[in-house]
């Protein structure tokens, strides 16, 4: 399942702090919403400098064709990030039969 980081450089670990798993169906509504940059296969380095950033990770076998294995940096801030995280953790609790906008 993809998993989106937070990462700060200012936190003192070489790795961000995992905030969410998505699945496939929610990961690609998020990439329709946000750009992102692919880092290749290692963890994105982070700098004393660094504001903050999100970091997606994409396993082997839950791939289409447009996406690799890997890590992407989200073009986006982490607010923005985080403000669809809390809309889709919100419509994941839903009641059956309820819609976010009930």
């Amino acid at each position: 399942m993809p998993n989106i980081y937070y990462c700060n450089g200012l936190a003192n670990n070489d790795l961000g702090i995992l905030r969410a798993v998505l699945s496939w169906e929610e990961c690609k509504s998020l990439l329709k919403l946000f750009s992102v940059q692919y880092a290749g296969f290692q963890f994105p380095a982070m700098t004393q400098r660094d504001q903050g950033f999100a970091v997606l990770n994409l396993l082997k076998g839950e791939l289409d064709d447009k996406w690799r294995v890997g890590f992407y940096s989200f073009d986006a801030d982490l607010l923005q990030i985080e403000e669809w995280i809390q809309t889709c953790v919100v419509s994941r609790n839903l009641p059956p039969g309820r819609k976010l906008a009930d």
